[in-house]
């Protein structure tokens, strides 16, 4: 089960799971309370949490749903890193803390070592955790940093432009767009748009759509 408010997000987290046999997503919550009424009905034995929801903290969310289901594993899934933020994670009874910089590829690191039977995660204690995760975005940040016209094509394509459109705006050809993109894809690890836009929103590259239209608002 994915409990995201973004639906960029769980949209992504959705096709990238749904191309591993191993994995079926049984539903997608946009709230804590959803997710509590849909843990009930499709009993889930992974969910991965948002730590960041509009209704409750995910502390609260995770002792709700650990809760309804006690052999529930929960891997919170937050845009913060810090020692305080992992340690009220893991005292609410999250089995691994991924930071949404870290990317696709720390997520299903962890999924990989649930599917394996593999009780603790590395880096349990939370110092480890914190330090591991800086690193691994650390290094993620130098080795895939778009370039600057890269960068403007993703913002663009994350509003739901066309390649077409993102061309006119930018002033250059669509073939030059879908080659930035495909590049990206690449670079990133991801195997479509939906997937691409959701990996630069959680490594901080680009702002989330929401994020972007409350930053154009006229302050009062």
């Amino acid at each position: 089960m994915i409990v995201d408010d973004h639906e960029v997000v769980t949209e992504g987290l959705t096709a990238a799971l749904g191309r591993d046999e191993r994995f079926e997503v049984v539903g997608v919550a946009h709230t804590g309370a959803e997710a509590r009424l849909l843990a009930r009905r499709t009993l889930p034995d992974v969910v991965i949490l948002d730590m960041h929801l509009p209704d409750m903290p995910g502390d609260d969310v995770c002792r709700q749903l650990r809760t309804v289901l006690p052999s529930v594993s929960i891997i919170a899934l937050s845009a913060y890193l810090s020692e305080a933020a992992v340690r009220s994670a893991m005292e609410a009874g999250v089995w691994a803390y991924v930071t949404k910089a870290a990317g696709l590829p720390e997520l299903r690191a962890n999924l990989d070592r649930l599917w394996s039977q593999q009780r603790e995660p590395e880096h349990r204690t939370v110092p480890g955790i914190v330090k591991y995760l800086e690193t691994l975005v650390r290094e993620r940040s130098e080795d895939q940093a778009p370039t600057p016209q890269q960068a403007r094509v993703l913002e663009l394509l994350a509003r739901g432009l066309t390649y077409r459109k993102i061309a006119e705006e930018l002033m250059i050809s669509e073939s030059t767009v879908r080659f930035h993109i495909q590049k990206l894809k690449v670079k990133l690890g991801t195997n479509s748009k939906t997937e691409l836009v959701v990996q630069c929103i959680r490594m901080g590259i680009i702002a989330s759509p929401d994020q972007e239209a409350r930053r154009s608002e006229p302050s009062d």
